[in-house]
């Protein structure tokens, strides 16, 4: 089960820039820190970043761990729905955005996110 839940973040890469997880899941399921994974993330050259319940929707809060570069070159290559979706094209700023903001399946951004996160092609 723990292999299951690190996938979010643990198949961060080329193909899935951007993975998270919620605090709660991280400290009752994984029995870790964010700080922590944030540590392995940096060993594997991904950046990370922890969101608290001020600054996303989640619950708990959240750590995401993405591919900075991975994720530079997939909003370069989308520039223009990007744009058109109101999303950020710097990568720092895409993951806080993401944390904070949930779009619907119907809006613009959610298909960007959705191929930020490997589920889909954009």
């Amino acid at each position: 089960m723990r292999s299951a839940i690190l996938r979010s973040l643990t198949l961060v890469g080329p193909s899935k820039p951007v993975g998270y997880l919620p605090i709660n899941t991280i400290k009752r399921f994984l029995d870790t820190t964010p700080k922590a994974l944030a540590a392995a993330a940096a060993r594997r050259g991904l950046a990370s970043a922890h969101f608290t319940t001020r600054n996303t929707g989640i619950q708990s809060g959240a750590l995401y761990v993405y591919d900075c570069d991975a994720l530079e070159r997939l909003l370069d290559e989308q520039a223009e729905a990007v744009a058109a979706a109101g999303l950020p094209l710097n990568a720092d700023m895409f993951v806080a955005h993401i944390a904070a903001v949930f779009y619907d399946t119907g809006h613009p951004a959610h298909r960007i996110i959705a191929a930020a996160f490997g589920e889909c092609a954009p």
